[in-house]
């Protein structure tokens, strides 16, 4: 109303106003706009493709995500330094978007690398104030002895995976979108049974009682139940006939293979981070080659050449092979749960050539 009232005495500009939203023919365009500490992670996002006008950003959500698990399996506080000033440099001098996010994963880089009591492979500087990710094992009920960096990369996958849920939930409401919100199997249906799934996995693993067979029944049946009649459910909310045109026998087969498709999908989705753990403990183990190649480990003369080629190799190979993987979690694990990027970008009108 009010750009109307300030063009209603310019008879050269005429404003045309479309109330009917259903109607509407063309896709408002997308312009991000993030705090200046995750700006970066803008070039992933625009990769995978922009958000629609009514989806969620997730560019902080990456930000964030990308940081700690590059920094998780890259734990190396001197390291992660060099990552830290030289990307932070290249940023500062060349806006290379690339080289802000390297900077920001430096950052977590160093912090897990004092956590993992790590300087430059060397674990005889600084005590680990955590764990050291060769060293640390758990005793788990069924499974036996297991490397702790493995368990805690499962548990932040289960945590990462119910978010991404919700923000699904979230995006299908904004769009009204009844069976992805609730029925599908990132939806509300699939967000009790993974919940309930995860909570009896970490009651069952701490060695705590199981909630009463009801209740288990009711978590996972009812849910696996709503996803196998999706279609016929949202049908029935948004008052439409569902036509099933492929029989009765034949929706049933396909439900229970979809069902199948999806209790697998639920397991591998969830094992795909332990790569997190594995990296971290490469990444220690890589370390211990070149200093042992040094001659640091046996206590004698250090060659110190070797030390410093080894950490560039390391850090450059390594480096990049980490955020390939983290890259790829972050698409194939969070985006394809809760992202649409159907989104396209605001360019406006009349921008002279070569403007910034």
């Amino acid at each position: 109303k009010r750009f109307q009232k300030e063009i209603e005495c310019d008879s050269d500009t005429f404003c045309i106003i479309e109330d009917d939203h259903n109607n509407i023919m063309s896709t408002p365009p997308t312009k991000m706009k993030n705090p200046g500490l995750f700006r970066p992670f803008e070039m992933y996002v625009e990769m995978y493709g922009l958000p629609s006008y009514n989806e969620l950003d997730p560019t902080i959500l990456i930000g964030i995500t990308y940081s700690i698990l590059f920094g998780f399996m890259f734990g190396d506080a001197g390291q992660g330094l060099c990552l830290l000033v030289g990307g932070f440099l290249l940023y500062r001098f060349k806006k290379i978007r690339l080289a802000g996010i390297i900077s920001c994963c430096g950052v977590f880089s160093t912090i897990f690398g004092l956590l993992f009591g790590s300087v430059f492979g060397f674990e005889d500087i600084i005590d680990a104030v955590w764990l050291r990710p060769q060293e640390a094992m758990t005793d788990l009920p069924f499974i036996g002895r297991l490397n702790t960096v493995f368990v805690v990369a499962v548990a932040i996958g289960m945590g990462i995976i119910l978010l991404c849920m919700i923000l699904n939930i979230i995006n299908s409401l904004r769009t009204h979108d009844v069976e992805k919100a609730y029925f599908d199997t990132n939806g509300v249906a699939g967000l009790v049974f993974y919940f309930a799934l995860a909570s009896v996995i970490v009651l069952y693993m701490t060695g705590n009682p199981l909630p009463a067979t009801v209740i288990l029944i009711i978590m996972f049946l009812i849910p696996l139940l709503v996803i196998f009649f999706k279609e016929p459910l949202a049908a029935i909310l948004e008052k439409k006939a569902e036509r099933m045109e492929t029989g009765l026998g034949m929706f049933i087969t396909q439900g229970i293979f979809e069902l199948f498709e999806v209790l697998l999908s639920y397991f591998s989705n969830t094992l795909s981070f332990v790569r997190v753990g594995a990296f971290a403990v490469s990444h220690a183990a890589m370390m211990q080659v070149v200093l042992m190649l040094a001659g640091a480990e046996a206590g004698g003369n250090t060659n110190w050449a070797v030390v410093v080629g080894g950490n560039l190799f390391v850090c450059g190979m390594e480096g990049l092979i980490v955020g390939i993987q983290v890259l790829r979690l972050e698409y194939y694990e969070l985006f394809s749960r809760f992202y649409r990027g159907s989104g396209r970008a605001f360019e406006p009108y009349g921008k002279a050539a070569g403007e910034q």
